[in-house]
């Protein structure tokens, strides 16, 4: 057998008819879907065990409950019979074709992990791990600890000959813990980008979304950091490592809206632990990684300015973009988008530089070095988003700096060049990603141009840019003509 899917499922209800269609809908002809049950009690045991008996792929484990999903997932392990295990949660869903094209480079490669690409529905996805596909990539330059989710393809002799498993029970990290064993013991692992593998949800009230104890979760993040001292020497390569869970999961989470509206006394607690461990685990090689955003942040920290980081995390809630549509034309059948996107506060405040130092919207005492923003990059993208689940592909796009935090450029987009768009409702998407601050916005302008071979721009009631795709044309001298420059005009004229 190829594949086996495994699901840990958890009283989900309803949410489980999506996973279970996509799974049981793939394009690959020999896999397996295990869905491991913890313990449920609100009818979805009765579901699964339906399921099992409708689909000759479909097996059904029932344990009792953990409280987390690790021991679910070894559970399928050990039931597995493909050759590859995938891993997926009871509300995610797989692309049709995601378990073949997978399987498929795995086997080419003949690698030990295969990252598919994941779309986000309320939750980021980090855009730089699949900008392209890659048959053999590296964990630090290519940015793979990204996503340590287990939302990749595994083979199975692998995890069994290095006894990679998860942690069980109400254990937070786990798959951290996981996903980071594979990397570092992994001969070759692969990126599959074109193609969006896995729809991964944010659902209210899963385990992963739940407040954590404080002292628990960071004595997780300690158990992560070992691992990673276990292969790596101290150094330049050990604090690029660090540097994803202290700017993720020690800096990031001050500013996040959960996190700040959560009881002072939590808020304190969560504090009081972070700094602690940054004290303990993360030198000052770590925050030369850092971007201007988090490098503020971290000094405050070890500063131990409470209320200077607190009050900074309040002003910076809502930073957004504001984008403009400067013009399009046509270019054949090729449509060029020019536009800018500016990063701006809560209330539309652009940010502002003194001196090439960025001037906070709240006022503390800094060295001036770490307020520096003149060596920040700025990376301006405009991505093409399907409507209908999200799926986006990057556009060609040259840009250039447009002011403080702004930056402008043109796009390039065609419907069968590139990665070729189905009909339907498209969404055109900015997104700036500079200083530490990562923020994208629909694009916002009005519409003045025809329609022009199969997309239709236009303007919705909101104000943004869509584009809508017409099927393709059945004939093939329609297609041909619609690529030579100046041939639609000639045909206009022989018929008039």
């Amino acid at each position: 057998m190829k594949v086996s899917v495994v699901v840990p499922v958890y009283n989900t209800g309803e949410d489980l008819s999506r996973c279970a269609e996509s799974v049981l809908s793939q394009t690959l002809d020999d896999y397996e879907v295990i869905f491991a049950d913890d313990g449920s009690s609100d009818g979805t045991e009765k579901r699964l065990d339906e399921l099992a008996a409708e689909h000759e792929r479909v097996r059904v484990i029932h344990l009792p409950a953990s409280g987390g999903p690790g021991g679910p997932r070894n559970a399928g392990i050990d039931a597995a019979h493909g050759d590859y295990v995938y891993f997926l949660d009871d509300d995610d869903w797989l692309g049709p074709e995601a378990l073949e094209r997978m399987h498929a480079m795995a086997v080419r490669n003949d690698s030990d992990i295969v990252i598919g690409k994941m779309v986000g529905h309320g939750r980021k996805v980090p855009r730089a791990m699949f900008r392209t596909s890659r048959d053999h990539a590296d964990v630090l330059d290519d940015a793979l600890y990204g996503i340590l989710t287990p939302h990749k393809l595994f083979r199975r002799s692998f995890l069994g000959e290095h006894g990679i498993r998860f942690a069980e029970g109400p254990v937070r990290l786990e798959d951290h813990r996981f996903v980071l064993k594979a990397y570092f013991r992994a001969g070759t692992i692969s990126v599959l980008a074109d193609y969006p593998c896995c729809h991964w949800m944010k659902r209210p009230g899963s385990y992963s979304r739940s407040r954590p104890d404080p002292a628990h979760y960071y004595g997780a993040l300690r158990e992560v950091l070992d691992i990673v001292d276990e292969h790596v020497e101290p150094g330049r390569d050990r604090d690029r490592y660090y540097v994803h869970w202290y700017r993720g999961k020690i800096l990031k989470r001050f500013g996040e809206s959960g996190f700040l509206d959560a009881p002072a006394d939590y808020r304190r607690a969560v504090y009081d632990e972070a700094r602690s461990l940054a004290l303990e685990r993360f030198g000052a090689g770590v925050d030369e990684w850092l971007p201007l955003r988090m490098r503020v942040r971290s000094a405050l920290l070890r500063a131990d300015a409470h209320d200077d980081l607190f009050s900074l995390a309040e002003a910076e809630r809502g930073v957004t973009l504001a984008t403009a549509l400067d013009g399009m034309r046509w270019d054949g059948d090729r449509l060029a988008v020019r536009f800018t996107a500016r990063l701006v506060y809560r209330d539309g405040t652009p940010f502002a530089l003194r001196d090439g130092r960025w001037e906070p919207p709240v006022r503390f005492r800094l060295p001036e070095d770490v307020l520096d923003a003149t060596r920040e990059p700025c990376r301006l993208d405009l991505y093409i988003r399907r409507r209908a689940d999200g799926a986006d592909h990057p556009l060609p796009l040259t840009a250039q700096p447009a002011g403080e935090f702004a930056a402008s450029g043109e796009a390039m987009l065609h419907a069968d060049e590139g990665p070729a768009l189905t009909p339907g409702v498209w969404d055109l998407v900015a997104r700036l990603d500079v200083g530490g601050w990562t923020v994208e916005r629909r694009l916002q302008g009005a519409v003045e141009i025809p329609a022009r071979g199969r997309l239709t721009p236009y303007r919705t009631e909101n104000g943004n840019l869509s584009v809508r795709v017409r099927v393709p044309s059945k004939c093939p001298l329609k297609r041909v003509i619609g690529k030579i420059p100046g041939a639609r005009q000639a045909v206009r004229r022989l018929r008039a």
